[in-house]
């Protein structure tokens, strides 16, 4: 290796150093240091942009520009650009960026992007941002050598193990809870929207339910911890229905800790089938094709065009046999007369049926006599 060929691409301050890295088995000879975004270059074989060269090679019948690149994956939402810069500009870069010696990159195109938008959205950032820590491969690098670089970056697992979603929510709604931390404050410190953190919050506040219904019993935290995506579907889908129905949100507790749901759909149809009586009562049934069943029956009218006339009518009766006096109250002039208007027509239909001479005359009998007969 040249003894000078780092001094190109990389910053004199803070001093090169030489750094011995190992990638896919093969031991390489690099420089480590900090180097200025304006020397460093788009890699247009990166195969995460494969097609939009292609699209490029034909149109223009060459490879994009480093600005052309630069645009493309800050438009593609699979990239996450917007996200990675955000953190970049509060944290820095994390992970040095690995290049060529002429200042290509062989690893960190999306550091490199999101750090150039991090820079462009706030310019007086640039002094701070501008230097990117990177490792750099000598002069003297054969095309073998960027080959092992690229499949220690793209195919070797480094085996990390993330914190699984209910120990990340137990974490923010800890500080939360506990430490009284509002949700400006753990924006900052876990770098998440108050969307997100409004959604942790109540997941977990329903989870803490869900535990201490079945006393923090060691089988209720493993569940919690296991399938807190159940919990946050649950919430996310019928949490309403839950806190209005208690024998509904009773019902669920007690199944979720008998691991009566298989799938996440399974859980996504739960609130349909709450609202179906024929489903209601067929996944109540204790039989391992209770849910299936639920499902299907839900499904199932779907696909004949919805509910006959009995079934509609008891499940609207049951709707608004649920209304609260204050739900009435807060509902607007034209709504009530409207529903008023509806009421009297469908009452004023029940009445001709019940009419004696009616060609849709239903015959009642005496209740009275029907108990006698009985």
């Amino acid at each position: 290796m040249s003894s000078n060929s780092h001094l190109k691409i990389l910053n004199s301050k803070p001093e090169p150093k030489p750094e011995l890295k190992v990638f896919h088995k093969e031991k390489m000879l690099g420089w480590s240091g900090s180097v200025n975004i304006g020397k460093i270059h788009g890699w247009a074989e990166n195969r995460r942009i494969a097609l939009f060269k292609h699209k490029c090679e034909m149109q223009f019948g060459r490879t994009p520009t480093d600005d052309e690149i630069y645009k493309f994956m800050l438009s593609e939402p699979e990239f996450h650009i917007r996200e990675l810069a955000r953190s970049i500009f509060y944290n820095g870069v994390k992970v040095p960026i690995i290049l060529d010696s002429d200042g290509t990159l062989l690893d960190g195109n999306r550091r490199y992007v999101a750090t150039r938008r991090a820079i462009e959205n706030t310019p007086d950032a640039k002094d701070e941002l501008e230097n990117m820590p990177a490792w750099v491969l000598g002069e003297d690098a054969t095309a073998l050598d960027k080959q092992k670089v690229l499949v220690e970056c793209n195919f070797v697992d480094d085996w990390r193990v993330k914190w699984p979603p209910y120990i990340k929510a137990a974490t923010v709604y800890e500080d939360y809870v506990d430490r009284g931390m509002d949700y400006d404050v753990l924006t900052e410190r876990y770098d998440l929207t108050k969307t997100q953190l409004r959604t942790i919050v109540k997941v977990m506040g329903m989870i803490e339910e869900f535990m201490n219904f079945h006393n923090h019993s060691d089988e209720s935290i493993r569940v919690a911890y296991e399938y807190y995506h159940f919990f946050e579907e649950a919430h996310n889908k019928f949490r309403s229905k839950l806190d209005s129905d208690p024998d509904f949100k009773e019902q669920f507790f007690t199944w979720m800790l008998q691991g009566k749901f298989a799938q996440m759909k399974q859980v996504t149809k739960l609130g349909e089938v709450r609202d179906n009586e024929d489903a209601w009562d067929r996944i109540r049934k204790d039989d391992p094709d209770a849910v299936k069943a639920a499902i299907h029956i839900v499904d199932g009218e779907k696909l004949q065009g919805g509910l006959d006339g009995e079934k509609k009518i008891k499940r609207v009766m049951k709707l608004l046999r649920e209304l609260k006096e204050h739900e009435i109250a807060s509902m607007s002039k034209k709504t009530l007369q409207e529903l008023q208007g509806t009421l009297t027509e469908v009452v004023r239909m029940a009445q001709s049926v019940l009419l004696p001479g009616s060609k849709f005359h239903i015959p009642i009998k005496d209740s009275k006599a029907q108990d006698e007969s009985a």
